[in-house]
């Protein structure tokens, strides 16, 4: 009988919430939602992947960024930027490519489902300039993979130089706790 009184209230807890969003949000939301999500999808935390039956769990977009270069030392600034959609993928904007936002699925290793990620320029000696960054994702299944990328003043980052720029491609952070 408990489990059934259980189950009584986690129904009406998430009929309350799909009704609650219905009700809020506007007709012209669904046409904003990346492919047509539901609210029912968006308030029970899933969201369905690509053809291949993908299924992520959705966390709130993410987005990090961090300034690549030194003046001082003659590499001008670029920005570097990461961010995650609904479905679990994470994209890279590079400023030298205004526009551009690349698949990070191109890099080596990169997990299917990304619910958080951050990037980080890597600190130069004094005096030197910074020429790599430091993406890391946080893959559905709790594990962590990281790549180090480096730019090249001038080469913008693209879908077919990301893989080399981030070469060998995303690792799995060993004792990562799952």
């Amino acid at each position: 009988m408990k489990k059934l009184a259980w189950a009584t209230k986690g129904l009406a807890a998430v009929t309350g919430a799909v009704l609650a969003g219905a009700v809020m949000a506007p007709s012209a939301a669904a046409d904003t939602m990346p492919d047509a999500m539901t609210i029912a999808q968006e308030v029970t935390g899933l969201a369905f992947g690509d053809s291949n039956g993908k299924r992520c769990r959705i966390a709130e977009r993410d987005v990090s960024a961090a300034v690549v270069g030194d003046g001082a030392t003659g590499l001008p600034d670029r920005e570097v930027k990461a961010t995650t959609d609904r479905k679990g993928n994470a994209y890279l904007y590079d400023s030298d490519n205004p526009g551009v936002w690349i698949p990070l699925r191109y890099v080596p290793g990169a997990p299917e489902c990304t619910e958080d990620l951050d990037v980080t320029a890597a600190d130069g000696d004094a005096g030197t300039a910074t020429r790599s960054f430091l993406i890391t994702l946080l893959a559905g299944s709790g594990k962590i993979y990281q790549a180090q990328c480096y730019v090249t003043p001038g080469a913008p980052l693209t879908e077919s130089t990301i893989a080399s720029a981030c070469a060998p491609g995303f690792t799995h952070v060993v004792g990562t706790p799952v």
